[in-house]
């Protein structure tokens, strides 16, 4: 059964996310309540569970998040309704020049249609900002045109490549019957096109330049607090892909922690453990696994991206960090090296 009570979330917590359980077949997130469906708790290697929300006004979070990253930059689009706020907002920064610049429209709550499946068309349309993440089944094509705050224009049109039969990471996380979440994590999708910042056009090349989604529906607490971490890059012509959190997820059972290799899943069955310094961001991001020896990697940061919103009872305030990743995963009793691998690390306390 299902606890009625919230856990305390505290940047220190740890916990263990051994014998977590694997969903096999599709099922829905809710039952005819909306409340959770104990069914759908755990993790599946596709996308398998329905993201069916009703009820829960005013605690309801969806989104689709977007971030293509490479070498020189990173370009990130998020579509969202929270219940009380919906949003298309953007984020581009050079990592040479340390450039950095967003934009932001808003709209009627309700009004953005974010479907109840992953791999489904989205788009957006405002007076500032306009965006189209359009499905075939192998492809995604992004439009995307918009202004970042000091009048620079952001155009973007490029394609991000479903390889057939790579796998994903997708978890229920369970707090109460109802408080819950489903993320659908996807990595490693190479990316092909041009994104335009101004005057300067910046290359997207499938061999360096990839897509990683977090597909979110969930009914939040008002408080929450979370780290999140991603390494995308091929090594030795092994395409990997690592993604760690730790914090939200603690007490629940579950992790969100996994390893993609060559389009395989290996999921973690543990918690990771992050040492970083919240004084000084730009020093090392260490994240490791303790009793099984599946992670030890380390991100040694370029750029520090601080994010602080004030909207009266929504607020967030946290640091991604984009960088390098360096070290070792195992997966099938296989060690694999990673090094300078493009991605990030980022601790966030929203209040939503």
């Amino acid at each position: 059964m299902l606890p009625d009570r919230l856990p305390i979330l505290r940047r220190a917590d740890r916990g263990s996310a051994s014998g977590e359980r694997e969903v096999t077949a599709p099922t829905d997130l809710c039952d005819a309540h909306g409340r959770l469906n104990p069914a759908a708790v755990g993790w599946s290697r596709a996308p398998l569970v329905r993201a069916n929300l009703r009820g829960h006004w005013l605690r309801k979070k969806r989104w689709n998040f977007w971030n293509w990253i490479g070498p020189r930059f990173v370009f990130q689009v998020t579509l969202a309704d929270i219940d009380y706020a919906a949003f298309c907002q953007a984020t581009f920064i050079d990592f040479e020049t340390r450039r950095s610049l967003a934009a932001t429209a808003f709209a009627r709550p309700g009004s953005i249609a974010l479907p109840e499946h992953v791999a489904r068309t989205v788009g957006f349309a405002g007076r500032s900002m306009r965006y189209a993440a359009v499905h075939d089944g192998a492809t995604m094509h992004v439009d995307f045109s918009g202004t970042a705050r000091g009048g620079v224009p952001i155009v973007a049109d490029f394609v991000v490549h479903m390889p057939p039969g790579q796998e994903s990471l997708n978890v229920v996380v369970p707090w109460t019957a109802t408080r819950f979440q489903l993320n659908s994590k996807h990595n490693t999708l190479p990316c092909e096109g041009v994104v335009r910042v101004g005057d300067t056009a910046y290359a997207m090349r499938p061999e360096e330049c990839h897509g990683v989604q977090d597909f979110g529906r969930s009914v939040w607490p008002y408080r929450s607090f979370w780290n999140w971490g991603v390494a995308t890059g091929v090594q030795d012509g092994v395409r990997i892909g690592v993604n760690v959190g730790a914090k939200w997820t603690t007490g629940t059972g579950v992790s969100e922690n996994g390893l993609l290799v060559d389009g395989r899943l290996h999921k973690v069955m543990e918690d990771v453990r992050w040492d970083y310094d919240p004084a000084d961001w730009m020093r090392p991001w260490r994240v490791r696994t303790e009793r099984t020896g599946m992670v030890d990697v380390t991100l040694t940061p370029i750029f520090a991206h601080g994010v602080r919103t004030s909207l009266g009872v929504l607020a967030t305030g946290g640091v991604c960090c984009f960088g390098r990743w360096s070290g070792t995963i195992r997966s099938d009793a296989r060690e694999l090296r990673i090094h300078d691998f493009v991605g990030w690390a980022e601790e966030f306390a929203p209040r939503w």
